[in-house]
């Protein structure tokens, strides 16, 4: 008989966890190449259709940002929880879990930080 191994945790959560950040990102994408693709309006259209689109886009920026930040914290999320429950990982494996939920949320958050402030200085 050969030493006793502790069963691996079952991987439900791992699964459901992979579909909701993919599928957050997945509404984030869709969100961004709407507003890309979406035709400005023309040089003689009409101040209400100029407002339309103004807050077609700024709705499509914000389910954007709104899925793209639910997806980042549903990974860091993850990250961190697989790191601390996984024993079965060697402690590189674990130490690289929470490098990646450390550096992928600061890069995030810089980026999100810095896309509002140019977005802020570009509007009138």
């Amino acid at each position: 008989m050969g030493a006793m191994i502790a069963p691996l945790p079952k991987t439900r959560f791992v699964k459901l966890w992979v579909v909701l950040i993919g599928a957050c990102i997945f509404v984030a994408m869709v969100a961004f190449h709407v507003a890309v693709i979406l035709p400005r309006p023309g040089f003689q259209s009409t101040e209400a259709e100029q407002e339309a689109y103004t807050v077609t886009i700024r709705l499509l920026t914000s389910l954007f940002a709104a899925a793209m930040d639910a997806g980042v914290a549903l990974a860091v999320t993850a990250s961190w929880y697989w790191g601390l429950t996984r024993t079965d990982l060697t402690e590189a494996a674990r130490r690289g879990l929470f490098l990646f939920g450390t550096v992928f949320l600061a890069v995030w958050l810089l980026l999100s930080t810095a896309s509002v402030t140019l977005l802020r200085a570009l509007t009138p």
